[in-house]
């Protein structure tokens, strides 16, 4: 199973720009495009945990309430630049928070954001000719020991990680002082894509 792979047909059939934005309900884990249980996780996952699958690159991660996902598809005039895509829809996040009192929001690694040198957001992408397909997870005030509870330590990281275990390199923005509800952060981020959606290109 994938997760909003659906939004692959919509834009497809329709021919226009689809995106979702949500919170998680339930705790998910999701394996990379080329990533193995077997590898990623430390532990058998308890409690019914079930593991899906997504289209794009990066590594495994964990969905749990108190995140803000995005999900987007879109046809864009170029079948490259990647990171350039990436980097763009990373700044719509950026511009909602800071609408929000929320300054010092830095991209780190190749398409990660971050507070004060530790991550509060992870993307990636998947394309298929000129369809773009973007998702990231945004940690507003979710429970960060879930990350040392199911993920091995990550066989591929970015330089900046340093070697910080799951914890000390995660954040959100409770954390940080930032006691926004996630209904509201939906909210802003909602706002800043329905703006800007329709000028990527």
């Amino acid at each position: 199973m994938t997760v909003n792979e659906d939004l692959l047909s919509i834009c497809q059939n329709r021919g226009e720009a689809v995106f979702r934005i949500y919170e998680p309900v339930d705790t998910v884990i999701v394996l990379g495009a080329g990533r193995r249980a077997e590898n990623d996780l430390l532990t058998a996952p308890s409690s019914g945990v079930p593991v899906l699958k997504r289209k794009g690159g990066g590594g495994t991660v964990v969905l749990s309430p108190w995140q803000v996902v995005l999900a987007l598809v879109k046809e864009v005039s170029q079948p490259f630049g990647n990171r350039e895509y990436a980097q763009a829809i990373n700044g719509w996040f950026k511009q909602a928070l800071f609408g929000m009192g929320i300054s010092g929001v830095e991209e780190c690694g190749i398409s990660d954001l971050c507070l004060g040198g530790r991550k509060i957001l992870g993307s990636s992408l998947f394309r298929r000719r000129r369809i773009l397909f973007y998702q990231a997870t945004l940690l507003v005030c979710n429970d960060l020991t879930l990350f040392s509870l199911y993920l091995s330590y990550p066989s591929i990281v970015p330089e900046y990680r340093q070697g910080r275990s799951h914890e000390a390199f995660c954040t959100n923005l409770h954390r940080e002082g930032f006691t926004f509800p996630v209904a509201e952060v939906i909210e802003r981020l909602e706002r800043v894509v329905r703006q800007r959606l329709p000028r990527l290109s």
